[in-house]
């Protein structure tokens, strides 16, 4: 499948357009940062931070001119959450397509990393989201304890399974720590597939062009009952049709 080298190139044109969304993308997050934990503090719910998320990243969308569609299978009712969302990760621009597009509220799981980003970090540590320290495998089984109960009190997160992005269509062999999160809470998992980022915005290269990315989310599968040893199957159920998805939307780009 095609990488972002294969279909954005490095331009004067595409530079120029990385540097100017790039510096209204840090403008804007300054007063969307203060506005975040403004509301969280008055209500600490998912909702504040789906509401102040989704102004963000319209804003910044909405210079780049990137329109974004969804296509929801899963059509959850919010009384039944929460959920764990497992989603594909090809660069980062798709944090700001998911803010926009997914229509229910939720944390984002962030490396423990952007804790230290000035106004950001902030912004997420009053936020629904949980922080994911993969430091240590000793840290790494506490924060799926954390994050599990994080959600069991009622708050819906968002894990990328794969660790990184990819910069590709093709994901990246998903990681098990999201899965597990789903498990310890006990909560349905909810995959969700982005496509046609990377042919956006690839930050290493620092190109980036107005573009359609598409979104897609697959109803919910139930984990009640499930255990660690129910994980490789899931894990490739999940897999085979982020994959089949992606080829769809491959197909039909190539053909239009």
């Amino acid at each position: 499948m095609p990488t972002a080298e294969d279909v954005l190139p490095v331009t004067s044109a595409t530079r120029t357009a990385f540097l100017t969304v790039g510096a209204w993308g840090a403008l804007m997050t300054v007063p969307m940062s203060i506005g975040q934990v403004t509301g969280h503090a008055r209500d600490p719910s998912t909702r504040t931070f789906k509401r102040w998320a989704r102004r963000w990243a319209r804003t910044i969308l909405g210079a780049g001119r990137v329109r974004v569609w969804l296509d929801d299978r899963a059509n959850l009712d919010p009384v039944d959450g929460p959920y764990v969302f497992v989603c594909n990760h090809q660069t980062a621009l798709d944090i700001l397509v998911l803010a926009d597009a997914l229509p229910y509220p939720f944390g984002f799981a962030a490396k423990t990393e952007l804790a230290e980003v000035p106004f950001l970090g902030r912004a997420i540590r009053q936020s629904p989201g949980v922080f994911v320290d993969r430091r240590t495998p000793r840290r790494a089984v506490e924060t799926v304890k954390e994050a599990g109960e994080r959600i069991r009190s009622g708050m819906s997160v968002l894990v990328f399974p794969e660790g990184r992005r990819s910069y590709r269509a093709e994901p990246l062999p998903l990681e098990r720590g999201a899965f597990m999160i789903a498990l310890e809470a006990g909560v349905p998992l909810v995959p969700v597939v982005l496509l046609g980022a990377y042919r956006v915005l690839d930050e290493r290269r620092q190109a980036f062009r107005p573009g359609t990315v598409g979104v897609v989310v697959h109803p919910p599968i139930e984990t009640a009952g499930l255990t660690r040893h129910d994980l490789p199957a899931l894990m490739a159920r999940v897999a085979a049709w982020m994959r089949e998805e992606i080829e769809a939307d491959e197909q039909a780009r190539a053909t239009a």
